[in-house]
């Protein structure tokens, strides 16, 4: 399907390319199919999988940001209230309306009259909405539509957003049309060397999966690598005087979920520190998140400490006492990193959250290098039009929505996943792949042979979405890695490696409440002996 996919050495052997992009989250991966569509030679290298960073431990939500309108950031609701449009008419099976109700409580920290003018402006916003505007709730009607809400709840609003079921497929979907497009884009292949001459960039040097090292020509580079991108602006010898970012981590929990699941999300204030927090329904479990807490150090770093996943709990527990949200019935943890532009101090929620293209020669530094920084799942067409402007490029116009996969049966459960790509997934094997764990053996073959897929993480975790179930995929792992092994031609020592890389990646990356009890017994251990 689509065009051939250029290869690594082809495309250092052609001629410099347009546009360099170092990062594969949704903002790198939207900007490359943007610039693929609109003519540019652009490649894309990404140091560990598509979605791997922010794209993949948010919230997943497509919202205008209701709460940026107190910092009185009109513009940015606007656009992203646009950008919500865009991508319910065009990417429906991923992107789906989301109704909130926001109670009033005790602890809410604005007036009754003063939320009621922010959901009028919201809904004036949104003028051209396809969505329903907001209404008024009394107490019952609240508690029917999301039973176990707080007794404390004195009525309240619903209002209308969306959200995104698996962020790190639409990022793939981006990735895929890049390709189709006539774009090159490369997982697991860091870049490792931006080359400048005059002050200029000329070129990139990249490690492809296989250890070799390999330089490309680049007209501009464009540095789309989110939580890492004060380390890949020094690459070009440009760091500045002060970093670009400022980094807050937000963790959420997945608390599992018994009977039937409302319909509608709740959005509250937090009644510790009254920072902005839900509960959302999905498929078998609650969403639940998140905090603001900035981070220090190394971005790979990033994950939930037991004490934030006792703090969503205890939240959880004030809000809907109903959920009975104890430590027990977590399914897991997980936290990504939000990289704000820096705004010096401050508290973490008032960083803005507006994307910014910053434009390295206007600065004095390096001609032909660019950075995004911040953004929203929505904004990244924003970005690419930007980007283009400054590169003197047209882009192309809007593409219809695709049509959804025409299948023998009636809707397939399937079909939010993959979309018009279906027909291909269940061509590739129709099967389950093992008894009762719901993945499909073509699920499996299809990401590898048409999805740039090369680690049973990358599978598992970003293209079938297997272990954001409650029990983390640990009972189609091993049959799944089989799979690959034929696919890919592992050997059994490759197999069981990728099965212990991907083990410590559910550690590393979902942990369970267990495992982070654990590990703070550890830690606690190792500090008394320290003292002793």
């Amino acid at each position: 399907m689509g065009r051939p996919r250029m290869t690594l050495d082809e495309l250092a052997a052609g001629p410099p390319l347009d546009l360099a992009i170092i990062g594969g989250g949704i903002n790198g991966a939207g900007i490359f199919a943007e610039a693929a569509r609109a003519g540019l030679r652009v490649a894309l290298f990404e140091a560990e999988d598509f979605g791997f960073g922010t794209t993949w431990r948010s919230t997943k939500l497509i919202h205008g940001g209701l709460r940026y309108l107190e910092h009185g950031d009109v513009r940015l609701v606007a656009e992203t209230l646009r950008e919500r449009e865009w991508l319910l008419r065009t990417r429906p099976h991923l992107v789906e309306p989301l109704r909130f109700l926001f109670p009033m409580l005790p602890w809410t920290r604005r007036p009754r009259w003063q939320i009621h003018l922010g959901l009028v402006a919201y809904d004036l916003l949104a003028w051209r909405r396809s969505l329903p505007g907001h209404q008024r709730l009394r107490p019952d009607e609240l508690a029917a539509r999301f039973p176990g809400v707080s007794s404390l709840q004195r009525g309240g609003f619903a209002f209308s957003d969306a959200r995104c079921w698996a962020p790190e497929r639409l990022t793939l979907e981006l990735v895929l049309e890049g390709i189709e497009a006539g774009g090159a884009a490369f997982n697991h292949t860091p870049v490792t060397r931006i080359l400048t001459a005059g002050g200029r960039v000329t070129g990139v040097g990249v490690r492809a999966p296989d250890g070799r090292e390999l330089t490309l020509g680049a007209r501009a580079v464009l540095n789309a690598a989110g939580p890492w991108a004060d380390a890949v602006r020094e690459l070009a010898g440009d760091g500045g005087d002060e970093p670009l970012l400022d980094l807050t981590r937000g963790t959420h929990i997945v608390l599992c979920a018994e009977g039937a699941l409302p319909r509608h999300a709740l959005i509250s204030t937090a009644r510790s520190d009254g920072r902005v927090f839900f509960v959302i329904p999905q498929r078998d479990s609650y969403l639940i998140g998140t905090t603001d807490v900035r981070h220090e150090g190394d971005p790979g770093s990033v994950r939930p400490t037991r004490e934030e996943v006792a703090y969503l709990l205890e939240e959880a527990a004030a809000l809907v006492p109903g959920l009975e949200a104890t430590a027990e019935r977590v399914a897991y943890a997980y936290a990504g990193l939000r990289p704000l532009r820096r705004s010096g101090k401050g508290p973490e929620g008032a960083i803005s959250r507006r994307h910014e293209l910053v434009d390295h020669g206007r600065q004095g530094g390096v001609r032909g290098l660019y950075s995004a920084t911040g953004g929203k799942l929505s904004t990244y067409r924003a970005l690419a039009r930007e980007l283009l402007m400054r590169l003197d490029t047209r882009p192309a116009p809007e593409l219809p929505p695709p049509a959804l996969a025409s299948l023998d049966e009636a809707p397939h459960p399937r079909l939010r996943q993959y979309g018009a790509r279906l027909a291909t997934v269940l061509a590739a094997g129709r099967g389950e792949l093992c008894s009762g764990c719901g993945l499909l053996d073509g699920e499996v073959r299809h990401a590898v042979r048409a999805e740039l897929a090369a680690t049973l993480s990358d599978v598992l975790l970003r293209r079938t979405g297997a272990a954001w179930s409650p029990d983390r995929a640990e009972g189609c792992a091993e049959a799944a890695a089989s799979v690959m092994a034929e696919e890919l031609g592992w050997n059994p020592a490759e197999r069981e490696r990728q099965l212990a890389a991907f083990r410590a990646d559910l550690a590393r990356h979902l942990p369970t409440w267990a495992e982070l009890a654990a590990e703070s017994a550890t830690e606690g251990r190792d500090l008394s002996t320290r003292r002793g």
